[in-house]
């Protein structure tokens, strides 16, 4: 069954050839369970290991697709490597500067590491200081007595008296009182 033609190379696609072969249907398997942007780059990072004057064979493709996904879970980061790794892979081959197909994914591995960072989500993961019950009591402590405190300078103490604050706050002035008079 003819499918379309490759908006590439406009060559004819038949779904029922690449359904006959294993690996043509790994392939589309592989592809067709990728989220996001991660199908269109790691399909276009495979195309970097064609050979000049021929074609990726579909078992190549599957297993340089194993590879990869082998080595990095399918992710924003994944998909931004690849992409990055074909847009440089591709401005090199423009300039004449290395027109030879890749044979391993050490470039991939360089740009995917150097992406990182910007992928980075910030975690305080083992230096969080976990306050224990006495230490929250006192915590609130100071908060109230602060509170009221701020109404106290300005001498609005009517306003608050009948707040639970309150009573800590007087409770504190007292024993405040006691240590000035011991």
């Amino acid at each position: 069954m003819k499918l379309c033609r490759c908006p590439v190379c406009h060559s004819d696609i038949h779904l029922d050839q690449l359904l006959e072969d294993d690996a043509g249907r790994e392939m589309l398997g592989i592809i067709a369970g990728l989220k996001g942007n991660n199908a269109r780059a790691l399909v276009s990072y495979i195309g970097l290991f064609r050979p000049e004057k021929s074609g990726l064979s579909n078992s190549r493709a599957v297993k340089l697709m194993r590879e990869v996904l082998a080595l990095y879970q399918p992710s924003p980061l994944l998909a931004h490597a690849l992409t990055e790794t074909v847009n440089a892979v591709m401005k090199n081959r423009r300039e004449g500067k290395n027109a030879v197909a890749l044979n391993n994914h050490n470039y991939l591995k360089k740009v995917y590491e150097g992406a990182k960072p910007l992928f980075a989500v910030v975690r305080n993961e083992g230096k969080v200081d976990i306050k224990t019950a006495e230490q929250q009591a006192e915590e609130k402590r100071i908060a109230d007595i602060q509170y009221i405190e701020r109404y106290a300078a300005v001498g609005q103490l009517e306003i608050v008296k009948n707040m639970p604050e309150y009573a800590t706050w007087l409770a504190w002035r007292v024993e405040k009182e006691n240590d000035y008079a011991a």
